[in-house]
């Protein structure tokens, strides 16, 4: 009869760097078609026909589903995944992928890990704090983030590899506004006069992370205060202009923060996506499989190519921006592994 399988130390440590380098898992994207990720965590190479293990069921994994069918988790032990659907009809979408490296008894030591990516290019910065005994680490060119345990955790000896989080987000989250300051200000500038923006501006200068601070606390005021969406939107619509005048994103990184922005026509968003893709067909058909080969920013690319092809699919795309989805998803698909290897390349856990 056959066994199901659970996951190996190696192959754990292995998913976590992948996922924080490229945001992928066992060289399956977040944004691919969600049977692709379920069939190639069920069955890892090690299964295969002829790999020594043939009599196997695979990782088993348990599906649950929330909000009336309209979203599910699918969970192969360690790793999680999220996912939505507009409706009971509408297809699967991923929103979320979760390694629970802290699952198992040694969990990967932090400093290694840490090294690893740096020996290849991947740099990560710290959050600002620490929360539950966890502090976060985001790697620039992914966005992908690690919680690392603390001397705080009440289960978990400090500096080991506690999750790795995999968001739709690619763009650098801003801090937290736990004060409301942002909010506030947005509040007061809701109702004041152009002026009075330029000159709350003019005292900040703001960087990119400072305009994303803003972007996000506009959008959760929508939520707060929709009788005041009229004001948030025409606030929102001001502050990507002036980011865009300011010069302090990326083309790509603007495109996406815009089609954030609900007073856009869903069909111009689409256009607008499809036109600032940083990666060409061509480009990503050439990208190595191993996150190891892949340059830093060919990882940041490949991230932000997928998400605006998904905002653009998302929008209203034309005929010529349906069939050029089309072809991407095509050749996205064609690059989703049928077998990627997962040595893993750092130190065991030290004690």
């Amino acid at each position: 009869m056959a066994e199901f399988v659970s996951w190996t130390v190696d192959e754990v440590t292995e998913a976590c760097l992948e996922a924080l380098a490229t945001g992928r898992v066992d060289g399956v994207p977040m944004e691919a078609d969600p049977e692709d990720l379920a069939t190639r965590l069920a069955y890892p190479d090690r299964l295969l026909p002829g790999a020594g293990e043939v009599d196997s069921g695979g990782r088993p994994f348990e599906q649950r589903y929330f909000a009336h069918g309209r979203q599910m988790t699918r969970d192969w032990d360690l790793v999680t995944a999220w996912l939505s659907r507009e409706h009971l009809r509408a297809p699967w979408a991923c929103d979320g992928i979760v390694i629970r490296a802290h699952l198992l008894d040694e969990p990967p030591v932090w400093a290694d890990v840490a090294a690893e990516l740096e020996r290849h290019g991947y740099g990560c910065v710290p959050g600002p704090d620490e929360i539950g005994g966890l502090r976060e680490y985001t790697v620039t060119a992914s966005n992908v983030s690690a919680s690392v345990t603390t001397g705080d955790h009440p289960r978990v000896p400090p500096g080991r590899l506690h999750t790795v989080h995999v968001h739709p987000v690619v763009v650098p989250r801003p801090d937290a506004d736990r004060r409301g300051v942002v909010r506030n200000a947005m509040r007061a500038l809701g109702r004041a006069g152009p002026d009075a923006r330029a000159d709350w501006l003019a005292e900040r200068r703001l960087t990119a992370h400072g305009y994303a601070g803003v972007f996000h606390a506009l959008r959760v005021l929508k939520q707060d205060q929709p009788a005041r969406r009229d004001e948030w939107s025409a606030l929102h619509t001001w502050f990507l202009e002036r980011a865009r005048e300011a010069g302090v994103f990326r083309p790509e990184e603007w495109t996406y923060h815009r089609a954030q922005d609900d007073t856009v026509p869903p069909g111009e968003i689409s256009a607008a996506c499809l036109a600032a893709l940083p990666m060409t067909r061509a480009e990503a058909g050439a990208l190595p499989r191993g996150w190891r080969d892949t340059a830093p920013d060919d990882a940041r690319r490949a991230r932000m190519t997928r998400a605006l092809l998904r905002l653009a699919a998302d929008g209203a795309p034309d005929a010529a921006g349906a069939e050029e989805l089309r072809r991407w998803r095509d050749e996205l698909r064609r690059l989703t592994p049928t077998g990627v290897s997962t040595s893993a390349a750092i130190p065991s856990p030290r004690a």
